[in-house]
């Protein structure tokens, strides 16, 4: 079954409520809004103490403290930060009761390489496991950097 919720594609064999569906992408938004402000704090606001974190580049975090800590010092690199960020799609996907999995995928345009050289339009795919236990939080977020086969290009 697929329905949409606003506007929002969930896939799944029950429906998932439009109230966790807009809760969970209020947590997504503040995600995208953190890349804008570079605020690691609101970054990693919805982990859970014990959350698994990849990121494109294979550099693992586990827990919200290392998360928060690691992403402060990403938002401190300027080649890093350069750009601009748009989620292009959202999925949510119904895994259990109290489990959601996520699939975002994002356009960054204008990011550099630690050497400077522009990496054109870069895009990832973030898939993220919300669990509920009282709220959803993150319990594992991994960063796929899609890259072509025949060229530098992403």
């Amino acid at each position: 079954m697929i329905t949409f919720v606003l506007g929002i594609q969930t896939t799944n064999a029950q429906a998932l409520s439009e109230s966790d569906s807009l809760k969970i992408t209020a947590k997504i938004d503040d995600w995208n809004k953190s890349w804008e402000i570079k605020d690691a704090g609101l970054a990693a606001k919805w982990y859970s103490e014990n959350a698994d974190f990849t990121n494109a580049f294979g550099f693992n975090r586990i827990g919200k403290s290392e998360i928060q800590e690691y992403l402060t010092e990403v938002f401190g690199f300027d080649f890093v930060m350069a750009g601009k960020t748009e989620q292009t799609t959202l999925k949510l996907k119904k895994i259990g009761d109290n489990a959601i999995l996520v699939i975002t995928t994002v356009e960054r345009k204008g990011q550099k390489s630690s050497d400077d050289k522009d990496l054109g339009t870069r895009k990832t795919s973030h898939y993220r496991i919300f669990e509920k236990t009282n709220d959803w939080f993150i319990t594992a977020h991994l960063i796929s950097d899609a890259r072509s086969i025949t060229t530098e290009k992403h």
